[in-house]
């Protein structure tokens, strides 16, 4: 399986200084936490910045248009537009009309990288499929959402990313992807708020902050259940099988891309994997923040196209879901622009 191309819509970022001064973001946090920005899309809905990820892949490999597909994949996190309304219909109705199978997925932050083995799977399932389009956007300015509060230590970020995968041939190969989750940790992000009616239903709005808290405090009164190590071990587990199917070692991989998040996080991930700083995207996250699916996918591309990845070189996707969900893929770079069929042959 192979990248054909990788577009992206990051809309332009609002410093951490901007916030300060407008009283969005605590000055002691800007300087604690070290994150820079958070792209804002302000009212463009996120169906609307999919389509010109999309737009943003099909111009840059130039080949065919986007009706040329197999399967549609959709993997959102917050909500896409109307109620009873699904998003993969407005890309059906604006680019790719109506015969395309077309799915919205709703496996939170780990949807991009579990949307993979979903699309990769169906290519593989009948030989006469050839490609697939996974695409994910996220606008988090609703009133539900305070981006510059919602994690302490992490900003909230919009974008959106539409990956084409397919047979044969591409800019990079996906050497391997796995996915799987953690039953035990269903609660972590769930504040201990009833199931019924949805939050959003009823004005509602998300805190991971309170919602940490509040699980720390139950875990306390439950004398731990161990399930941060059980979400370390899980992980570990699954860059393990992604780079043994892949046939390479962790010495091989060039980068590591992680969702944009804490530093305090990173630190952690980066000391199980036994990597340095300057091999992961924490540069790049901490200007746009944390944009729900994407993160890891929005960071590939800016790595491709400011030299930080060339051909040759490996990339580590490790990515993880509330729920809680654990991914990893690993990607071999083979040019740094899309490809067509007869440039590949050449």
């Amino acid at each position: 399986m192979f990248v054909r191309s990788l577009g992206v819509f990051v809309p332009d970022v609002v410093s951490v200084e901007q916030a300060v001064e407008e009283g969005l973001y605590p000055p002691e946090e800007a300087e604690r936490f070290q994150q820079l920005g958070a792209a804002v899309a302000g009212d463009l809905p996120a169906p609307e910045m999919a389509r010109r990820a999309v737009l943003d892949a099909y111009e840059r490999w130039g080949e065919s248009s986007p009706k040329e597909l197999d399967l549609l994949l959709y993997p959102s996190v917050w909500h896409q537009g109307p109620n009873g309304w699904q998003p993969q219909h407005y890309l059906q109705m604006h680019l790719l009309g109506g015969a395309v199978p077309a799915y919205e997925i709703r496996s939170g932050c780990v949807g991009m990288i579990s949307s993979l083995e979903l699309a990769a799977s169906y290519l593989r399932a009948d030989a006469g499929r050839e490609t697939a389009l996974v695409v994910s956007a996220d606008n988090h300015g609703t009133p539900l959402v305070d981006r510059w509060r919602m994690t302490p230590g992490a900003l909230i970020g919009d974008a959106a990313c539409a990956l084409v995968l397919g047979k044969d041939y591409g800019m990079a190969e996906l050497l391997a992807v796995n996915a799987t989750t953690i039953p035990e940790a269903d609660a972590v992000n769930d504040g201990a708020y009833p199931l019924f009616p949805p939050d959003a239903t009823v004005g509602r709005g998300l805190s991971f902050g309170d919602r940490h808290e509040e699980f720390r405090q139950r875990l306390l009164k439950e004398r731990g259940t161990g399930i941060h190590l059980t979400i370390q071990k899980t992980m570990m587990q699954q860059v393990e099988q992604t780079l043994d199917e892949a046939g390479i070692e962790l010495s091989d991989i060039t980068r590591v891309a992680f969702p944009h998040g804490r530093r305090e996080d990173l630190d952690g991930q980066m000391s199980w994997l036994g990597i340095e700083l300057d091999q992961t995207t924490w540069d790049y996250g901490r200007r746009v923040g944390h944009c729900g699916a994407v993160d890891q996918f929005i960071a590939f591309e800016h790595l491709l196209a400011t030299g930080g990845l060339v051909p040759g070189d490996h990339l580590l996707m490790v990515g993880f879901g509330s729920g809680t969900s654990v991914a990893a893929a690993a990607f071999r770079v083979l040019a740094p622009s899309p490809v067509t069929r007869e440039g590949a042959r050449a």
